[in-house]
């Protein structure tokens, strides 16, 4: 007789997008079952970038110090030249981003992944189950039952409340679910090569995007003490011709790197593409990541924007499995992420056709325009556009929504660190106004203590003597007040995943966001409002 165990999700594949929902649904205390068909945790690296918005995704789930080991920041510019080596564009990527992180960060993915699979190991709700493979999935009106096999060959059924799919690019889950793809017909492959140095060595710039038709090139860094190129595929070469260990070395000859000071930590060719799944939830099961998405990874968001998922659906699986929202709040999922996932799709095929160039002529041609200054203007990074977000109907104070909230340090009931990890995280009212949620009514705050919402008061260090009042919180290095200064908020509402809801220029505004809010909420039947 095939054994039974009941969770509250289980989630298919353990990568980090499977990693991070784990441990935020684990810290609530949400009985989380992980099946991955693999034995052992991948070796090897894939992602090597990530920004400031996902290392605050991080820091939710692991240590700051644990964070700044494995991260490296990017310490100048992110150069673009062509085959001459003349500088096409500089971007600045020392830039501190508004998360309380250096906007641009590298690593390695297997040691990001350790520490995160020990946050999840270390959460008793959380059950990792290695060597599991998905092959059965019933979905039935109160439960699913996901049917999975070891290694030995044993089944056994799990209840899931819901299935969430963070399996990849070929997701059993999607492949269970009924939702088309929108393919935008893009494909390209190129052999990615990691090394380990084994002497010390400046790399100037640290990170290049070499735009030569011969052989289109991306050096970056691989987090600390590791490096990586990828090059792209010419016409005519094929994935054979390219996946070789020689053609690896041959091909990082040029760049003074060979068997004596550098060790080959792997090589692979990649077809980058992009597409999404067109529906991202349906009933109870749910895809992330790259089972819901694939990115060229020209701007460095493949992962980043999976790690978007995950952050998105936990608090609302929270509110779920609180009984504080029924499960159609999850139709709100795909309705956010999917727009602001295609804008990452579309500015990275953007960035593709600058760099992906191998006519000589086409080559020239695009050089010229960026000498003479007449280059396209980047997209701007995409925020939030639809979902739980306020919009008023005069245009009045959504300049802010729907992007994201500032973080910074804070001192709290006596603690010193980044607002997340003193003041803690989930639905909260920022505003430096002393005693702002005066003008909210008691309706108002009941709703707000439904939906678990901290109101806190910035308060400049100079304002001594209210520092043990619970809803305080003191701006120690002055950045809130410059970020109040710089928005003219009076009050701003950050959702659990750091988007801000709303942002009130006056504070008589800050009754109409939260009565926004309630009304947003009413069609998923908070009780407190049934």
């Amino acid at each position: 007789m095939m054994k039974q165990e009941m969770v509250d999700v289980a989630i298919v594949g353990y990568g980090p997008v499977a990693k991070l929902l784990a441990a935020v649904l684990g810290q609530k205390g949400w009985n989380v079952g992980v099946y991955e068909r693999f034995s052992e945790a991948y070796p090897l690296p894939r992602a090597v970038h990530l920004d400031d918005e996902v290392a605050r995704m991080l820091q939710s789930i692991l240590p700051k110090s644990e964070i700044e080991r494995i991260l490296q920041p990017v310490p100048d510019l992110y150069e673009w030249r062509n085959a001459e080596r003349e500088l096409l564009l500089a971007l600045d990527f020392s830039q501190e981003g508004i998360s309380g992180w250096p906007g641009h960060l590298f690593f390695n993915q297997p040691e990001l992944e350790k520490v995160m699979d020990a946050a999840c190991r270390n959460l008793p709700a959380v059950n990792v189950n290695m060597g599991n493979e998905a092959i059965e999935l019933k979905e039935y009106e109160d439960h699913v039952e996901l049917t999975v096999k070891d290694l030995e060959g044993q089944v056994r059924t799990i209840h899931a409340k819901y299935v969430v799919g963070c399996d990849g690019a070929n997701s059993f889950v999607r492949k269970n679910m009924d939702t088309t793809i929108t393919d935008l017909g893009f494909a390209a492959d190129w052999l990615v090569v990691d090394i380990v140095t084994k002497e010390e060595r400046e790399w100037n710039p640290m990170n290049l995007q070499l735009c030569d038709p011969a052989r289109p090139t991306t050096v970056v860094s691989g987090g600390p003490g590791k490096r990586r190129w990828e090059f792209m595929a010419l016409p005519g070469e094929t994935k054979e011709d390219l996946n070789n260990e020689d053609v690896a070395w041959r091909l990082l000859e040029p760049w003074n790197i060979n068997p004596s000071n550098a060790v080959l930590e792997r090589h692979a060719v990649y077809t980058f593409k992009a597409l999404w799944a067109d529906e991202w939830q349906k009933g109870r099961l749910i895809l992330a990541g790259d089972s819901a998405h694939l990115t060229p990874p020209f701007m460095g968001q493949g992962m980043c924007s999976g790690l978007r998922d995950s952050m998105n659906l936990a608090w609302k699986l929270d509110l779920i499995l609180s009984g504080k929202a029924a499960d159609s709040i999850l139709e709100t999922y795909t309705q956010e992420r999917k727009p602001h996932n295609r804008e990452v799709v579309e500015a990275a095929l953007f960035l593709g056709t600058v760099i992906c160039v191998t006519d000589p002529q086409e080559a020239k041609k695009r050089d010229e325009v960026f000498f003479t200054g007449g280059v396209p203007e980047f997209p701007e990074f995409p925020f939030l556009t639809s979902g739980f977000l306020y919009q008023s109907k005069d245009g009045k104070n959504n300049k802010y929504t729907g992007k994201l909230s500032f973080q910074g340090q804070v001192e709290y009931r006596g603690k010193t660190g980044l607002f997340d990890d003193v003041v803690g995280r989930g639905w909260s009212i920022l505003s430096p106004v002393n005693d702002a949620k005066k003008v909210l009514s008691q309706e108002q705050m009941e709703f707000l203590e439904v939906i678990g919402a901290k109101f806190i008061e910035i308060s400049e260090p100079a304002d001594g003597g209210k520092e043990g009042l619970s809803d305080i919180a003191v701006d120690v290095d002055g950045k809130y007040k410059q970020y109040f200064n710089e928005t003219g908020l009076q009050a701003v509402v950050v959702r659990p995943d750091f988007y801000i809801f709303g942002g009130a220029e006056s504070l008589t505004d800050l009754p109409l966001l939260i009565e926004d809010l309630s009304n947003q909420f009413e069609p998923f039947k908070i009780p407190s409002l049934s």
